[in-house]
């Protein structure tokens, strides 16, 4: 395995690694160890300096283990993701039932090596054999992500609330989980997309903030790092509302028969009530607006009957609710008995006879095609103003008080002739500013930014890291809360050309 590979690896999981109990290790297509973390000092009384570089699989694991995980050892070489069961001794002599995952480092349709994860899964087991003993188990395509992984990812989803979403690929990585299959598994269990749950996690935490007066929605915006309080204030709302919606529907199911009808036909939503052959026993305006059906008789007929649609799209998961469970989704794709489509999303949920016995579904629905648009609109026009900025040489930065970091962009990155991978500081800045009169300018502008709150914007001459003069535009703006400055940013633009060539038509 080429070293590039080990450091390709040892970045993803550097910061998980040591601090976990799990097998961590990468091996290459010769077997021999490029990656591991500490837990191999506890599973097989091995550091891992004495095995990365050194040591072949068969040495660390034992021969009797070797021979045991070789048909996975192959699979994994093969290009084939193994999943399966095996017994550990380890040197305390504590057994312990385990779940590895080996996954292939595909290259090019090469087989490099492959990442290894041993999970301790004793505490989820109800029996334990005394004897070294492996449970194989063939991994189908549809092979769907136990409730443990995703819980696990629900974990780290959490850890993330404050800082940043973590992106697909960072998950999928730190959790050993291929990207398509961790997006398809996460939907399947919670009924929507990761990023959606991770939302709803910052607006929950938000709202106990907010609802405590602990903090205000701006400082909230802040603290979960949106971009601009406008952005933090629309998630809150929409959150809101759905949760108003969750709870209405709540307080219908409590109810009995008739007063589920009265209520239904007064609410604000899209909301039937069906019976458990899918007949309408009540309908609120909204649902009739929304499907079209102002000049339809509702009551007593089949939902199929009305929206023939419906049939191929839901009926499978009615019937499913019909057995007393609940599907709720955040956005789908759906199309319309006219052969439109539109995004949807929707709670479908048993209502409850006095009895306790199913009487039939609520079903409530919401068109979220103009708010998809929308957000699709914002991406499409953050992707332009992004090409924009680097067609047009414009850098743009940012320096945050509440996390003492500094961020500039490519372009600026480029203007100054560092390197892409440089990192500035709080104080980076003002060492590029020429000495004399610009680096005079350059302090009295942040000084009276960062103490009154008044943005600039001047023109100085700065020193490049390669030594060269350049005249550079800087726009600073500051953002304050609670009467002190917490983000300053802004653009920064080289105008050498432009300045030069005014000077030499003076």
């Amino acid at each position: 395995m080429a070293s590039d590979h080990n450091i390709k690896f040892s970045e993803i999981v550097f910061d998980v690694a040591e601090h976990t109990n799990a097998i961590l290790a990468y091996w290459d297509k010769d077997l021999i160890c490029r990656f591991s973390n500490k837990a191999y000092i506890d599973w097989f009384g091995i550091t891992p300096d004495d095995m990365i570089n050194k040591m072949h699989i068969r040495d660390v694991i034992g021969p009797t283990l070797y021979e045991k995980n070789l048909a996975y050892i192959n699979g994994a070489l093969n290009g084939q993701v193994q999943v399966f069961e095996l017994l550990i001794s380890t040197p305390s002599g504590v057994i312990r039932n385990s779940r590895a995952t080996y996954i292939p480092d595909v290259e090019d349709s090469e087989v490099k090596g492959f990442y290894v994860h041993v999970a301790d899964i004793s505490p989820l087991n109800t029996t334990q054999s005394n004897s070294l003993h492996d449970t194989p188990q063939k991994v189908p395509g549809n092979l769907f992500l136990n409730a443990k992984l995703l819980e696990e990812v629900v974990e780290t989803l959490k850890s993330c609330v404050l800082t940043a979403f973590p992106s697909i690929a960072k998950l999928a990585k730190k959790h050993f989980i291929s990207e398509s299959k961790l997006k398809r598994d996460f939907k399947a269990k919670y009924k929507t997309t990761i990023f959606l749950y991770y939302r709803n996690l910052q607006m929950e935490f938000a709202d106990k903030y907010i609802s405590e007066k602990l903090c205000n929605k701006n400082q909230m915006a802040v603290m979960l790092n949106f971009s601009n309080p406008s952005n933090f204030s629309a998630c809150y709302q929409r959150y809101l509302k759905e949760r108003s919606t969750k709870e209405l529907i709540s307080d219908v199911q409590a109810e009995n028969d008739e007063r589920y009808k009265t209520f239904i036909e007064q609410a604000p939503i899209a909301i039937a009530m069906f019976d458990k052959d899918m007949r309408f026993l009540a309908v609120s305006q909204k649902w009739i607006l929304d499907y079209n059906l102002q000049n339809t008789s509702l009551i007593g007929r089949s939902v199929y009957d009305i929206l023939p649609i419906t049939k191929l799209n839901s009926e499978a998961m009615y019937l499913d609710c019909l057995k007393g469970n609940i599907n709720t989704c955040d956005e789908a794709l759906v199309e319309k008995d006219d052969g439109s489509t539109c995004w949807l999303k929707w709670d479908i949920r048993p209502w409850y006879k006095s009895a306790g016995d199913i009487g039939g579904l609520l079903v409530y629905t919401e068109d979220i095609t103009e708010f998809k648009l929308r957000e699709e609109k914002d991406k499409q026009t953050s992707e332009i103003l992004s090409k924009t900025s680097e067609i047009s040489r414009i850098g743009t930065w940012t320096m945050d008080f509440r996390t003492k970091t500094a961020v500039w962009n490519k372009v600026l990155k480029e203007i100054m002739e560092v390197s892409e991978d440089f990192v500035p500081d709080m104080t980076t800045s003002i060492k590029f500013y020429k000495e004399g009169e610009s680096r005079k300018i350059g302090k009295r502008v942040f000084n009276e930014a960062l103490k009154q709150g008044r943005s600039f914007d001047i023109e100085v001459d700065m020193i490049t890291a390669r030594g060269n003069l350049k005249r550079i535009r800087i726009i600073g703006y500051p953002e304050f809360y609670n009467g002190k400055c917490e983000k300053l940013s802004g653009i920064f633009h080289d105008i050498t050309k432009q300045y030069y060539e005014a000077l030499n038509r003076k």
